[in-house]
């Protein structure tokens, strides 16, 4: 007699999942040079600041290739939410109601972001909140989190601040990051900037890191 259906597991048969799944055959390599690596620099802003229960309002990626932000290579959405209302974030990210309303449905912005990202490692600023945000939706929709690797670009400012060349970061904020390494603050809290600004900062960080002999993932992904 077969299981009922709500005891069976989720099987990720999606197109877009295998299609994504198939780029990790053959996944980047620790020994690869860190300019031989694609990345995709990511931020999303959100209902709140708890990962279990807020969700998505927004997104924006863009994509690193040969140590170089490609800026016509992005991915910029509003979420759609159903019943979303403003409260205290809206304070941060200004997203309104109207916005999310147009937006793109979670699942359509889920498979288009498996297309986008494919085998690349993700990059954020204190990206871990963003990634189980995202793994939360993945898990609902494809019964699977995401299978990339993540670089956090606060663990890489803890890196080079190891390495006792400058006074350590006290705030380790975009914000004041940022300020620290003289990238000017343009459309903050977006997604899109954010991540424009993210990347601008993994940039940096990277080439002062060279410098320095980090130059392998494996290195960078070290910490």
């Amino acid at each position: 007699m077969p299981w009922p259906s709500f005891f069976k597991p989720h099987d990720p048969s999606a197109p877009e999942w295998e299609i994504y799944i198939e780029n990790f055959a053959f996944p980047f390599t620790n020994q690869l040079a860190i300019g031989e690596v694609s990345f995709v620099v990511l931020d999303l802003e959100t209902t709140g600041l708890n990962s279990r229960k807020d969700s998505m309002l927004s997104l924006g990626a863009i994509r690193v290739d040969n140590l170089e932000m490609k800026v016509g290579e992005r991915m910029e959405y509003f979420v759609h939410q159903e019943g979303y209302s403003p409260n205290k974030s809206i304070g941060i990210h200004g997203i309104m109601p109207g916005q999310t309303a147009e937006g793109i449905e979670e699942t359509e912005l889920l498979k288009k972001l498996l297309q986008f990202l494919g085998r690349s490692i993700i990059v954020g600023h204190h990206i871990g909140f963003d990634v189980a945000i995202l793994n939360r939706a993945m898990k609902r929709v494809y019964g699977k989190p995401l299978q990339n690797k993540v670089i956090d670009t606060v663990q890489l400012v803890r890196k080079w601040d190891s390495l006792g060349f400058d006074r350590p970061h006290r705030n380790l904020g975009l914000d004041e990051v940022c300020r620290r390494w003289n990238i000017p603050l343009h459309e903050r809290h977006t997604a899109a900037g954010d991540a424009f600004l993210t990347a601008i900062l993994f940039l940096k960080l990277c080439g002062k890191l060279q410098s320095r002999g980090i130059r392998t993932l494996g290195a960078l992904l070290r910490t």
